[in-house]
């Protein structure tokens, strides 16, 4: 037996050691992602919101031929209802450069937009990525405003609001979900506020990262070759299902018990978790009639969306049973601009 003053110190330097090497294999196997130091560390769904305020900005992505005479009327909406906010459209090109500019500091995220070569997946990466950067209201480009952006927070303060999403899909009583529906309620990713940095963007952008790297890996290509295999891939990867589902983590998260649909299906009037203002279904979602949405815009109405779509691998249908269309209602026909050969990415228009 080795004497105390000799092995205690062995001991001490050896769990040392143990906790150094654990800490450099976590650095390591971890890809870097964005920074979450701004993550709370405390429940904050009673606290004061300390973050900034959603800046007065409106933001909508656009790759593709020239966009067409209805979807810059549909632009022009949003800078027509709220004259006051700056308002930026950014192409392909614009992107790269906006995301080379605001994520120089974290090389992983920044190389793996700029490589990727599927345009569908880069829209929905971006709109991450803007919004964490900037924050403002992001909003696709077929999407018309109904209502101002300032009246949005329905009587919350500014300061108590970081950021706002409304709800795409509610299962509501029904026992089947319907073809294309993943989860019993999902988050509207079309359109949604949040403030810069804001802790749930980040999360989003580290989420997406990730997905998108194992997505490569697991069909064995390169981030410049991969293609959605299915309509799943990118819903999984980069669109609703992930959107939701970092959504439900973070609320979770903040109020320190398990966030699921229950928490808000059938809601009529926003809900306010920490700082996150939870709009219903009606707000950007009239035209889901099998959720609750109706086809009416009424006051909840914040703005519309057109449903164009044509990132989908579909034969000019919208999934069956998602009740999308204008029967007897003063909204938006749901269907235009789909893809027409069964199979096949349509990447043009796409925004």
């Amino acid at each position: 037996m080795f004497p105390s003053a000799i092995w205690r110190p062995l001991v001490v330097s050896f769990t040392i050691a143990v906790i150094l090497v654990y800490s450099w294999i976590g650095k390591i196997a971890r890809p870097p992602g964005p920074d979450v130091a701004t993550w709370p560390n405390q429940d904050i769904s009673s606290q004061p919101n300390t973050l900034q305020p959603i800046p007065r900005k409106i933001w909508q992505l656009w790759i593709g031929r020239p966009i067409p005479e209805d979807v810059q009327r549909s632009i022009k909406s949003w800078t027509d209802k709220n004259p006051s906010h700056a308002h930026t459209v950014l192409d392909d090109q614009d992107g790269r450069e906006f995301v080379r500019q605001h994520y120089s500091h974290d090389p992983y995220v920044m190389n793996t937009y700029l490589e990727l070569g599927e345009s569908i997946l880069r829209l929905d990466y971006l709109r991450y990525l803007v919004m964490a950067a900037h924050g403002g209201i992001y909003t696709d480009t077929d999407t018309t405003a109904v209502r101002p952006i300032d009246s949005w927070l329905d009587g919350h303060s500014d300061k108590s609001v970081g950021a706002m999403i409304g709800l795409e899909f509610d299962m509501l009583q029904n026992t089947e979900l319907p073809s294309g529906i993943f989860m019993p309620l999902q988050f509207c990713q079309w359109s949604f506020a949040s403030s810069a940095h804001h802790p749930l963007m980040n999360r989003v952008v580290q989420a997406v990262t990730r997905e998108l790297h194992d997505l490569a890996l697991t069909t064995g290509v390169s981030l410049s070759e991969l293609r959605p295999r299915n309509n799943q891939d990118v819903l999984f990867a980069t669109g609703p299902v992930r959107w939701s589902r970092e959504i439900f983590a973070y609320l979770s998260y903040i109020t320190g018990t398990e966030m699921t649909h229950r928490n808000f299906t059938g809601i009529t009037e926003p809900v306010l978790v920490g700082d996150v203002l939870i709009l219903p279904i009606k707000a950007f979602a009239v035209g889901m009639r099998s959720s609750g949405g109706g086809v009416d815009i009424v006051n909840e109405t914040l703005a519309l969306h057109g449903f164009r779509g044509s990132w989908k691998m579909r034969g000019g249908q919208m999934p069956k049973g998602l009740d999308m269309g204008d029967k007897g209602g003063k909204r938006r026909r749901g269907n235009e601009g789909a893809g027409e050969e069964q199979g096949k990415w349509k990447e043009e228009d796409a925004g």
